[in-house]
């Protein structure tokens, strides 16, 4: 008899181990699948962040070749100046010649006008440039917003 209840309470307790092992293992899988989801959420988002830092490099890039051109707008500024100078001088020296003085004033009034046109059309590229980092500031924004909210529904889970 006391063998038969020995039998019984160590059945028991196996199957209580049982349970035991098995819940275990349930969980063993359910924190192994969300390893392997957090692993492949990780590696995406790590993707992400490379291909933003190279956008960054090209945006880099684009900035240093918009400063050169600035800086060779600059100097044909400076050389326009130059040119103007002289120009006042060659006035001086034409007042004596009427015809060839309205002559060159006709000439002036058309390099104005497309100097105007120039300005009017770089204005234009600037509007778009500005519009262009705008939106990229946006996404950039709305990629960090939504990582963040990402991130915090993570630590709601855990």
């Amino acid at each position: 008899m006391a063998s038969d209840e020995l039998r019984i309470v160590l059945e028991d307790v196996k199957e209580k181990f049982d349970t035991v092992i098995e819940a275990f293992n349930m969980v063993k899988e359910t924190l192994d699948r969300h390893k392997e989801e957090n692993r492949i959420e990780h590696e995406e988002m790590r993707n992400e962040i490379l291909e933003v830092k190279a956008d960054v490099r090209v945006l880099k890039k684009d900035v240093a070749v918009l400063k050169t051109d600035v800086a060779v707008l600059k100097t044909d500024v400076a050389v326009l100046k130059t040119d103007v100078a002289v120009l006042k001088t060659d006035v001086a020296v034409l007042k004596t010649d009427v015809a060839v003085l309205k002559t060159d004033v006709a000439v002036l009034k058309t390099d104005v006008a497309v100097l105007k046109t120039d300005v009017a059309v770089l204005k234009t590229d600037v509007a778009v440039l500005k519009t262009d980092v705008a939106a990229i500031r946006n996404d950039l924004n709305d990629h960090r917003d939504s990582t963040e909210l990402h991130s915090g529904e993570k630590k709601k889970r855990a």
